[in-house]
């Protein structure tokens, strides 16, 4: 099975497309010279100024290395995909003996295999650092695993991005990317990638569940289950262009396993760190699990948006329910409505909310004259993803292709425009904090409410105030979640009953295929 699947890896049409015509003599000799010529001008920069002693000259390096394989690498295999999607020939090969396995891996590693040769012409280079001292080749040996690991990271959320689009509407170019990259992330990737060597001979650890672990151990822990999700992902919208990213259950289990890594990352409330909690630490610690509530609440909200089917899929699901004798599908199919998926998806939040919460001992903390209530907030998270996730089903089954956009619409007044209103509330010559933190509760959102009633007071806003601004945090969620479950009753019962009108139509026109039969064959 192996010398299979490695026989069909090498005959993979997408990787020996994109092999030819990204590795031509003449683009690759451009693109070569130019790398060197960098590596060159570091080189010389850092004999000038003894760069190479104090790891300076490696983290210039490492800093073109990023570009190229992260920013660059990145581009091209969103691209890629893009404009074969567009062009139509990607439907071409999904017809093709070609696994879907094996065309996502041809666009994976085929789309930056020039990118992979540029990284490997500055790898000289960064041995030569190596042979100064600085970093060690057992820090070098870490760096660059870990740097491929983020590249293969954003290769694949850039293919999957791909495969998500509609259409193909042009690109800034790599070149473009990459002047983007460096105009906004410039500075802290340069002072980041400065300081790499230095770090990594220290020799870091990281806790995950207790334990003290290497810190290029705790990466791949992590990296490790996102990758294997994209690649499921990336795998099914390249089988067909109508499946959603993910299944339901398979949506289900990427919250539990990202939940569990959270809980093993943020384990006791000390990144870096085993022990118990102590006062001195509570606040940090607390600021985790606080951090932890809002990971889990957009890892939620990501995933019932690659589950909830729109009208016209929905009303497919119903036609394949009659075509196989059964009233309705499993509420776990894929063309059904989403309500189970959201109360497992919420139970799931819940139970990893509420186990993160145990490990935040109250009693050892300092007094706060108005305390949070941690539990009040992982209620909100939940609920919070809970009438998101019913609110977008309700626009696409009620509105077909128009819902994202009344969906979006809909975000922007109950998430940005209390936070705005707010936000000038509070700078304002007069403001009143307790008003403005009322305000800015009501945009029921992971964006102000969680926190709010999660994180204890110390300044001027008094109890009643900050009873009420919780009040306003929690309460219109639960409202929300009655209000859209109605509603998404309501369109199912609408939409239900356009499938019996356009059933009874299909009868009828059979029904009058069937009558000129039984006629004289003269006036049929």
């Amino acid at each position: 099975m192996r010398d299979s699947f490695i026989h069909e890896m090498l005959d993979n049409p997408i990787l020996v497309k994109h092999a030819r015509s990204r590795l031509r003599p003449q683009a690759l000799a451009t693109g070569v010279a130019v790398v060197l010529i960098l590596c060159l001008c570091i080189a010389w920069a850092g004999i000038q100024s003894s760069l190479f002693q104090n790891g300076g000259a490696f983290g210039f390096y490492l800093c073109l290395q990023t570009v190229i394989l992260v920013v660059m690498g990145g581009s091209q295999a969103g691209v890629a995909v893009s404009q074969a999607k567009s062009s139509g020939i990607l439907d071409f090969h999904r017809v093709s003996p070609v696994s879907s396995s094996a065309l996502v891996l041809g666009f994976f590693f085929g789309a930056p295999i020039r990118e992979y040769v540029l990284f490997a012409v500055t790898l000289p280079f960064s041995i030569l650092c190596v042979a100064f001292g600085e970093p060690s080749f057992r820090g070098f040996l870490q760096i660059m695993i870990a740097l491929i690991l983020i590249a293969w990271l954003v290769h694949g959320l850039a293919l999957l991005n791909g495969l998500l689009m509609r259409l193909f509407r042009g690109s800034m170019g790599v070149l473009g990317a990459a002047g983007v990259f460096f105009l906004f992330l410039g500075a802290p990737l340069l002072f980041a990638t400065s300081r790499a060597s230095a770090l990594v001979e220290m020799d870091a650890r990281l806790g995950f569940y207790g334990l003290s672990l290497p810190w290029l151990a705790v990466v791949l822990i992590v990296s490790a289950p996102i990758l294997a999700l994209l690649f499921l992902a990336s795998r099914r919208k390249m089988e067909s262009d109508l499946n959603h990213p993910l299944s339901k259950p398979q949506a289900l289990a990427a919250i539990i396993v990202i939940g569990a890594i959270l809980m093993g990352v943020f384990w006791r409330g000390q990144i870096g760190q085993v022990g118990p909690a102590t006062p001195s630490n509570f606040d940090d610690m607390l600021a985790l699990k606080i951090a932890l509530l809002y990971l889990m609440a957009v890892v939620g909200l990501i995933a019932a948006t690659m589950v909830t089917p729109n009208r016209a899929e929905y009303l497919k699901g119903l036609w394949r329910a009659r075509k196989h004798g059964v009233k309705k599908l499993s509420a776990w199919h894929d063309l059904s409505l989403n309500r189970v998926f959201l109360v497992a998806a919420g139970l799931a939040i819940l139970v990893v909310a509420s186990i993160a919460a145990s490990q935040v001992d109250l009693s050892n903390g300092p007094r706060y004259a108005n305390p949070g209530s941690f539990s009040l907030a992982t209620a909100a998270t939940v609920i919070t993803v809970g009438y998101m996730g019913l609110a977008l089903q309700f626009f696409l089954l009620q509105f077909g292709r128009r819902g994202t956009t009344y969906f979006v619409l809909f975000l922007f007044i109950v998430w940005l425009l209390p936070l705005l209103v707010g936000a000038i509330l509070a700078a304002g010559p007069n403001g009143n904090a307790g008003e403005s933190a009322a305000i800015l509760s009501l945009n029921l959102s992971p964006i102000f409410g969680i926190g709010y009633l999660a994180a204890p007071s110390t300044d001027s806003i008094s109890r009643p105030a900050q009873l009420m601004a919780q009040v306003f945090a929690f309460t219109p969620g639960a409202l929300f979640l009655f209000v859209f479950g109605s509603l998404l009753s309501m369109a199912q019962r609408g939409a239900n009953h356009a499938f019996r009108r356009s059933l009874g139509g299909a009868e009828a026109d059979s029904r009058a295929l069937v009558v000129p039969s039984l006629l004289d064959p003269a006036q049929a």
